[in-house]
């Protein structure tokens, strides 16, 4: 008797322990096993998350680009080089990181689509972490255009996903240099509205709290405003705040000081900045070979105060001469005399700073918003989470499809274009300012053709497609008719289908839009599963029950 209670012990402990898999996010245990433990931000400052030791980013920017002439198959490959996906190239490549005595690569372009296993396991072998751009060439938000859509949010995530499972991803950039004048701060919001986007993804998808950032350029006249702007609070931009910030500087050239250089400067406007702050590129080539003379002075006393580190700019020599290897036709590497000086300059400094458990004790530094200037006009009301859902449904609902988007120019002074563009200075988003371009554009010209009629369609010519009836549920369950349902303040607009007018559309004319908060298809799944990891447990409570029943 006494043996089959325990066996019917250890069954119900089994089948409590089955219960919460799933709840706590997995990883691959060969990965957990790495000597690179996660690297987590506290106030301003990184740190080891095993060994509780402030964390000093040693780094340098790891992007290939395409040779110029270089084939490769668009049908299958992407524009860009996904550098820690190619394990011949970063196997090769990880002897020199360990000789320049780097711990941190950034990187640029990441396929999601790739596998990154081997490079990732190996730079994790010897502590090398990677800050990754969520962004690539194609798919990045567009400063002189700017918008937070499906197609960004979808490419972002997946990122996210590609990489969430390796411990030594110390963080994402959700932004690089995007605003970068006085003329383009209404590209801020869009940001910043990423950043609280992908920050709800990680937390909603249950992975490990991966810090997301932003990259700025070092432009005194906006610098102050911009630094602001990624961690300020108030009542519209709460919980969307970036968790480090990196500037790319090229202030200190050859032989420069601390004091001349603008590295004095620097440190005194970040001296209470609430969130780590670092160099995201450095290394000026006015002077060859470059002497990395700041480096001393980056990781000396005085900067390690305020700043961790940095990333030196960069590993592989491109047309801009910024390189400090050469990788030749052959595929091997011939390394350049800026290789030997940075090598000599990153393994000589050992910064100190102060242990995680001192930084919890000091009280979090709060910053309130500043207001909008004539150099810095950026709302902080944001754009809303792209609704794929509600997106689709309205490009079922459109009347052609053309990817001519200079009719946008055409119409959007025309007042074609308010429900499906968005105001970073006012803080004011079209209803479908979320939605593809391709869907916006459809949209605008779908205005057009109901105040003009059908018989004007210069702007569809061939490219007129209609789309026919969307399906009876959407992906994430949702229908058209439950997105798009009549609201009182929406006024109709004519939708054609096969000659004849339909309202199933329809344009909020006070400029306001509707709340359509997608459920995604992962989030809506965890869900469910909790909701049946709860029954599992209470199931579980109950063998707990009857066990001891038996027993007594």
């Amino acid at each position: 008797m006494i043996i089959y209670h325990l066996i019917l012990l250890l069954t119900t402990f089994v089948v409590f322990c089955q219960s919460f898999e799933g709840v706590v996010p997995k990883y691959d245990q060969n990965l957990q096993s790495s000597e690179a433990a996660p690297i987590v931000a506290i106030g301003n400052k990184f740190f080891n998350s095993k060994t509780g030791e402030q964390f000093f980013i040693k780094g340098i920017a790891y992007q290939r680009s395409r040779r110029e002439g270089e084939v490769f198959d668009r049908t299958k490959e992407p524009p860009y080089v996904d550098s820690l996906a190619d394990t011949t190239t970063c196997l090769r490549d990880l002897e020199n990181l360990i000789e320049l005595g780097v711990n941190v690569v950034r990187v640029y372009s990441i396929d999601p689509n790739a596998n990154h296993d081997a490079c990732m396991k190996a730079f994790s072998r010897e502590g090398i972490y990677v800050l990754a751009d969520l962004s690539e060439s194609e798919t990045s938000i567009n400063r002189d255009s700017p918008a937070w859509d499906v197609t960004l949010y979808n490419r972002y995530t997946a990122v996210v996903d590609a990489l969430h499972k390796y411990d030594n991803v110390l963080g994402f950039f959700a932004g690089n240099e995007v605003t970068n004048s006085v003329d383009n701060t209404n590209a801020a919001p869009f940001v910043r509205a990423a950043i609280r986007d992908v920050k709800k993804y990680i937390t909603l998808s249950g992975f490990r709290k991966i810090p997301v950032g932003y990259a700025s350029n070092d432009d005194p006249e906006i610098r102050k405003d911009i630094a602001n702007y990624f961690v300020c609070e108030n009542s519209d931009s709460r919980c969307s705040g970036a968790d480090f910030f990196g500037i790319n500087t090229y202030e200190w050239c050859g032989y420069s000081t601390y004091a001349t250089s603008g590295y004095r400067e620097l440190t005194y406007e970040f001296n209470q900045y609430p969130i780590p702050v670092f160099f995201s590129e450095y290394g000026c080539n006015t002077i060859n070979p470059r002497p990395f003379t700041e480096i001393e002075t980056l990781y000396g006393s005085t900067m390690t105060k305020v700043w961790s580190g940095g990333i030196a700019y960069e590993y592989f020599e491109e047309v801009n001469r910024y390189g400090v290897v050469k990788e030749n036709l052959d595929g091997s590497i011939t390394k350049l005399e800026d290789f030997d000086y940075l090598k000599h300059r990153l393994n000589s400094v050992n910064p100190q700073g102060i242990s995680m458990e001192d930084q919890k004790s000091l009280e979090p530094i709060v910053v309130g918003c500043l207001e909008q200037t004539g150099s810095w006009k950026a709302s902080t009301k944001l754009p809303p989470k792209p609704d794929q859902g509600k997106c689709e449904c309205l490009w079922y609902n459109s009347t052609c499809i053309s990817e001519d988007y200079s009719i946008f120019d055409k119409l959007c002074p025309e007042g074609y274009c308010e429900e499906v563009i968005g105001d970073g200075i006012n803080g004011v988003y079209g209803r479908f300012s979320d939605c593809e371009a391709k869907q916006r554009l459809s949209y605008a010209i779908g205005q057009y053709y109901a105040d003009k009629g059908d018989k004007d369609e210069q702007y569809c010519q061939a490219k007129h497609v209609l789309l026919g009836s969307p399906p009876n549920k959407l992906a994430d369950g949702r229908t058209c008719k439950e997105i798009l349902a009549f609201n009182p303040q929406l006024k109709e607009v004519v939708r054609y289908s096969n000659g004849t007018k339909n309202s199933t559309i329809y344009h909020n004319s006070t400029g306001g839009r509707t709340n359509n908060n997608l459920t995604f298809s992962k989030a809506s799944s965890s869900g469910t599963s909790i909701q049946v990891h709860m029954v599992s447990f209470v199931f579980s409570c109950l063998l707990i029950y009857v066990s001891i029943l038996f027993m007594t």
